[in-house]
């Protein structure tokens, strides 16, 4: 552990909800446990037990912290004895979870080490980020090993995150890995893979019914020429590129999720023409 960080931080990412009162359970509990430390939401309005989505957000958002950093992650926490509670170092930060298939997604070919933490029998781990995942973020703080904590683990659950896939010479599917609370839509392909399979050709993105066929460099695209209702709406429609580097398809004051009906492992077709 690095016991140079002035302040130890922990990060939380769920999918309880934000009405519970689960995460002020689990941030009481590390206030109590542990002096000076940094208690940082993630998320906790993931949708319930949806790995793809949970994915994308620790991916995402968790990698970035500095060294030492312990992560909490409690969504789909049904451990088995094959694919139990774990801790996972990866860049040198330590994230406390369920081998759900998650951890083998979000840090891939980052992974330094794995160790799956021991369960006591006849106990009941209906929060283990509450009775089991706050005494092993205080200890990792405290400056335990995680071979410490527990025993190796190799066997990490392994799913497939399709990103997209070819439909043919110039046709690709491209699924939906996340929505956020505005409703924008963040896709599997990143801009990097669009520019390199583009090679500067034209393209047109279909989403259900709607088509688009530039890149924004805003949400918002304004424009001297009076528009009809229709085009009004074609025009703030979206797809731009959005911090975490991947396309992301938005609608301008409004929700793309919900005006469009798709989410989550929803797809939309690309094409170059």
């Amino acid at each position: 552990m690095h016991r140079d960080m002035e302040k130890p931080i922990v990060t939380l990412t769920t999918d309880w909800g934000a009405q519970g009162f689960f995460a002020g359970m689990v941030k009481g509990a590390l206030l109590r446990m542990v002096e000076g430390i940094q208690i940082v939401d993630i998320a906790h309005h993931l949708p319930p037990f949806n790995i793809i989505a949970s994915t994308f957000v620790v991916k995402h958002a968790c990698l970035g912290f500095p060294e030492g950093t312990v992560h909490i992650i409690d969504v789909a926490s049904n451990p088995t004895a094959e694919h139990p509670f774990v801790i996972v170092k990866a860049r040198g930060q330590y994230y406390i979870c369920c081998d759900n298939g998650i951890p083998a997604m979000a840090f891939g070919d980052e992974i330094e080490e794995v160790v799956a933490l021991p369960m006591e029998e006849n106990k009941v781990y209906n929060f283990a980020s509450y009775t089991l995942f706050t005494r092993v973020a205080r200890d990792l703080i405290h400056g335990a090993a995680i071979t410490d904590l527990g025993v190796h683990h190799d066997n990490l659950l392994q799913r497939n995150l399709v990103g997209w896939v070819q439909q043919g010479p110039d046709m690709y599917r491209i699924y939906i890995h996340y929505t956020d609370s505005y409703g924008n839509a963040y896709l599997g392909m990143s801009y990097r893979e669009f520019v390199e399979l583009q090679q500067g050709r034209p393209f047109r993105m279909m989403a259900r019914e709607q088509v688009l066929s530039t890149i924004s460099t805003s949400y918002y695209q304004t424009t001297k020429q009076p528009l009809s209702q229709q085009e009004e709406q074609r025009r703030k429609l979206q797809l731009t590129v959005s911090a975490t580097g991947q396309l992301e398809l938005a609608y301008c004051e409004g929700s793309f999720a919900q005006l469009i009906g798709l989410g989550v492992d929803d797809s939309v077709l690309l094409e170059f023409r």
